[in-house]
């Protein structure tokens, strides 16, 4: 048995039978990798057994991810939906053998999918959801070898700014909201702007879930139900708007809150559509005093770090600028 240096890493020369018998030879990474292996084959051999090398895993991405859906995707509210994706992903990789899907081709594999007019934000959400396959996988002993999803960086993407309605629009907001024909729109809408509700947690909100001066939000994005207090008037007008078990809102009320939007003359930013509402309740809030810690509680983040994104609009943050910036004198009339 020998250990030599080789261009890629570290090879390991076996004949474990002796003169005669069959010989391998295993490639590794690091020389410790390598001696490792010498000595396990030795062991085998010198206990008196035959070493046999373990076959290769043939089993392709899909298996994977049906391994997935059985442990982990399954008990996910957008499991099904998840599923579905994965697989459509899957095939466009061509299904590959996952011993041997190397990062290289998941990296040509991104760039097709920007080449298709993909954003690179949703090319990072596939490739995420690619690599969480394969780390249950590997957490559960049901892979094991490398991850190559997780050898792909994610892109680095811009930080939009988050665009939030002044008091002015919405004023003229409400105003558009008036002559819509939707029953329902106007305090779906006073809903969001109040709770900094996501517009589906809105739509779906039930009577059973507004009591006591609040409103629960339990069909979240994260799965976390949340409790946020609202006003005396916007309480009675849910309680009188609904039935008094089941769904407040019986309508999709998108299409007329969009009309309303381009009525009011609101123009947005893509996706941001009806978010909006929710980033004008966190921005106002900030704005008009509210501490982050609160604000990440009343919007359901799970880390303050998503809640920091409003921190410069505290008046706290806008006046440490000027008070904690250097201290220079200038003399103004060389500036005129």
């Amino acid at each position: 048995m020998t250990i030599k240096k080789t261009k890629t890493g570290w090879q390991v020369d076996i004949q474990p039978g002796g003169r005669g018998f069959k010989r391998y030879r295993k490639s590794f990474k690091t020389q410790g990798e390598a001696k490792r292996f010498e000595s396990k084959v030795r062991a085998i051999v010198d206990g008196g057994e035959t070493y046999t090398p373990p076959k290769k895993d043939r089993r392709k991405l899909s298996h994977f991810i049906e391994f997935w859906f059985q442990v982990h995707g399954g008990s996910l509210k957008d499991g099904q939906a998840r599923r579905k994706k994965l697989h459509y992903l899957c095939d466009l990789l061509g299904d590959p053998i996952l011993l041997t899907l190397k990062p290289s081709d998941i990296a040509h594999f991104r760039q097709q999918r920007l080449e298709t007019g993909k954003t690179p934000n949703t090319v990072n959400h596939d490739i995420g959801y690619l690599r969480a396959v394969v780390n249950v996988a590997i957490r559960m002993d049901e892979w094991k070898g490398d991850n190559s999803f997780s050898a792909v960086k994610a892109l680095r993407l811009p930080e939009n700014e988050l665009t939030y309605l002044s008091n002015e629009q919405i004023q003229r907001l409400f105003e558009a909201l008036k002559i819509s024909r939707s029953r329902d729109v106007s305090l779906i809408v006073w809903l969001c702007l109040k709770t900094g509700a996501r517009w589906s947690e809105a739509q779906t909100l039930r009577s059973e879930m507004v009591r006591n001066q609040s409103v629960t939000f339990a069909n979240t994005k994260n799965g976390r139900s949340r409790t946020v207090a609202i006003s005396d008037d916007l309480y009675h007008a849910l309680k009188a708007h609904g039935p008094s078990v089941g769904r407040i809102f019986r309508h999709d009320a998108y299409e007329a809150f969009t009309n309303a939007l381009s009525r009011a003359g609101i123009t947005l930013p893509r996706g941001q559509r009806t978010h909006v509402l929710r980033h004008t309740f966190a921005s106002h809030f900030v704005m008009n005093g509210g501490d982050l810690l609160t604000l990440q509680k009343i919007l359901g983040h799970r880390t303050l770090q998503m809640t920091m994104r409003y921190a410069h609009l505290s008046p706290g943050h806008l006046k440490e600028a000027v008070k904690f910036g250097p201290r220079i004198s200038v003399d103004t009339s060389l500036t005129l």
